[in-house]
């Protein structure tokens, strides 16, 4: 009876050592100058740039595992730096071969989907070698009056954003049903419209459908159509400056700016005093204006209120860009302005400065 025992368990341990185990992203090799800091991993999915882990490195040797849902983009750095090695991850063994300090230019080794995506990498990172020196160039130039050259780089910096999308472009044509292949399209067409978008997304094998940044693009398309103009405006509740609900739908009877901006944002800034001259000019007549900020420092957000002396309406979550009317409203960049009419449909988006005016003038005179 005892044998019987030992000869079933042997068998159980013997088929558990039979079963394939799942696959696994493993990282190893060397990075030295990591000691005593904190080198994290993170990926960069629709959700933007989320911390996934801490890398244990000692004495400068990695050993690191970790199973991943799906091929993705991940940035591995000390944290809170900008200086990161930037990558396509998948379930498959990589090495990692460098020094922390200089992590950016560490030599890497991967599977097929880092193979695709090293030729768009290796791309960019000469793109933006490229800008830096036009940028440089470009400032010279306005120092010394010669608006010519300026020109004449300004052309020069379009021709190299050219060049990179094509790179771009012919990756994904040639790997079109690549994990790679969604994440650069993604990253291509986000700030785009919606036409570009879908032209993006038809780039791209039917099997990626379920990608992650495939989704990302699909349901921000969505939500930029139902903010399209000629759309009823989404209704939404948030506090204001003293903690007061307030309902973009309670202005209705008005045409309504509804004003996305930030305090640290420059552009903003810039622009508010032609705001402030349109709600002068135009805030007896039926005309109102629904600032939402971005911030997420609340003493910082009532500080720009008072210093440019807007002096409508404000509302935040200080969620900063997670702001839950920002997100409702496919906001990818401030400043970013959205006209209603009296009913609360969409009749414009995006105006600024003389043609916000124009505009206004129009429905209003």
């Amino acid at each position: 009876m005892k044998n019987l025992f030992f000869s079933a368990l042997a068998a159980v341990i013997l088929l558990a050592s039979c079963q394939p185990t799942a696959p696994s992203f493993n990282l190893s090799g060397k990075l030295d100058g990591a000691a005593d800091k904190v080198v994290v991993l993170s990926i960069y999915d629709k959700d933007g740039v989320n911390v996934k882990d801490t890398l244990t490195i000692t004495e400068g040797v990695i050993n690191y595992s970790t199973e991943l849902s799906e091929p993705v983009f991940v940035m591995i750095g000390e944290a809170g730096t900008r200086n990161t090695l930037n990558f396509f991850a998948e379930n498959v063994d990589y090495t990692l071969n460098g020094t922390l300090e200089t992590i950016a230019e560490a030599e890497v080794t991967g599977g097929a989907v880092y193979n695709v995506y090293k030729s768009v990498s290796e791309a960019d990172k000469e793109a933006r070698e490229k800008n830096a020196e036009l940028k440089k160039a470009y400032g010279e130039a306005g120092q010394a009056g010669d608006t010519t050259k300026q020109k004449a780089i300004y052309d020069e910096y379009q021709a190299n954003q050219e060049a990179f999308e094509k790179v771009q472009a012919e990756v994904v044509e040639v790997n079109p049903a690549s994990p790679a292949a969604a994440f650069i399209v993604f990253n291509m067409y986000r700030h785009r419209g919606i036409e570009e978008m879908k032209e993006g997304l038809a780039m791209l094998d039917a099997s990626l459908a379920t990608s992650t940044y495939y989704i990302a693009l699909s349901e921000k398309i969505e939500k930029l159509e139902a903010v399209a103009v000629g759309q009823m405006a989404p209704d939404f509740t948030m506090n204001d400056t003293e903690g007061n609900p307030v309902s973009l739908s309670s202005f209705k009877g008005k045409y309504l700016l509804v004003d996305f901006w930030a305090s640290w944002c420059g552009p903003c800034r810039r622009e508010n005093p032609h705001v402030v001259e349109l709600y002068t000019e135009f805030k007896d007549k039926g005309f109102d204006i629904l600032g939402v900020s971005l911030d997420q420092k609340k003493d910082a957000w009532l500080k720009a209120i008072e210093d440019d002396k807007l002096t409508w309406s404000h509302v935040s979550d200080l969620k900063g860009w997670g702001n839950e009317a920002a997100k409702l409203y496919a906001v990818s960049g401030i400043p970013h302005t959205v006209l209603l009419d009296k009913e609360g449909k969409i009749i414009a988006k995006n105006l600024r400065g003389d043609e916000l005016r124009a505009k206004v003038a129009e429905l209003l005179n």
